[in-house]
């Protein structure tokens, strides 16, 4: 019953349980604190395709997405030190990032910015990148995102990567450098 109320596994039909991240590889989503409150799962190339590609835990009363930004208990002093936070979409780029040395990323939940989420960073920057995949609904969330940012005060930028990439698959091919000048080409 914990299980179930925690959103790890669902009920089935005719009885018993499944586990709801089978054929996943699991990330760790952890509040502000650096508590885990949640996961997020994606899906397998030799798993069970029929699922979306990534699931979250569905909102508990301890994980409520759109308060929570993936990385953050580890950006959250980089940011502030930095003066600017770097938002991406996915846990990869986040750690793709990470590894490279850019180490105030952090990653809205899916592409949809919230205000929590923006409030959040803002609590400790004023200046915030967006650094979206360059398909097309990366750039709807962008222009969303960017609206939203502007309108809680605070100076946004986006970091342009090119057709067909995300943050980790630029970072992956391209090197650090090459995206560190990414992050300083961003426009206002």
């Amino acid at each position: 019953e914990i299980l179930v109320r925690a959103g790890l596994v669902s009920a089935r039909e005719g009885g018993g349980y499944y586990d709801r991240f089978r054929d996943r590889l699991m990330f760790p989503i952890y509040n502000q604190w650096g508590r885990v409150v949640g996961f997020g799962g994606r899906v397998l190339p030799f798993g069970d395709q029929t699922g979306p590609k990534y699931l979250n835990t569905p909102e508990t009363t301890v994980f409520n997405k759109s308060r929570l930004l993936y990385g953050f208990h580890l950006a959250k002093g980089h940011i502030r030190s930095a003066g600017s936070a770097i938002i991406v979409e996915g846990y990869t780029d986040v750690i793709a990032a990470h590894q490279a040395g850019f180490k105030n990323v952090v990653a809205s939940l899916g592409t949809s910015l919230t205000e929590g989420q923006g409030k959040l960073l803002f609590s400790q920057a004023r200046e915030i990148l967006i650094g979206y995949d360059a398909d097309t609904a990366g750039q709807s969330a962008t222009w969303r995102g960017f609206n939203l940012l502007q309108d809680l005060g605070c100076g946004v930028k986006v970091i342009e990567l090119p057709a067909g990439s995300d943050p980790d698959s630029f970072i992956c091919r391209e090197g650090a450098d090459k995206f560190g000048r990414l992050i300083g080409l961003a426009k206002p």
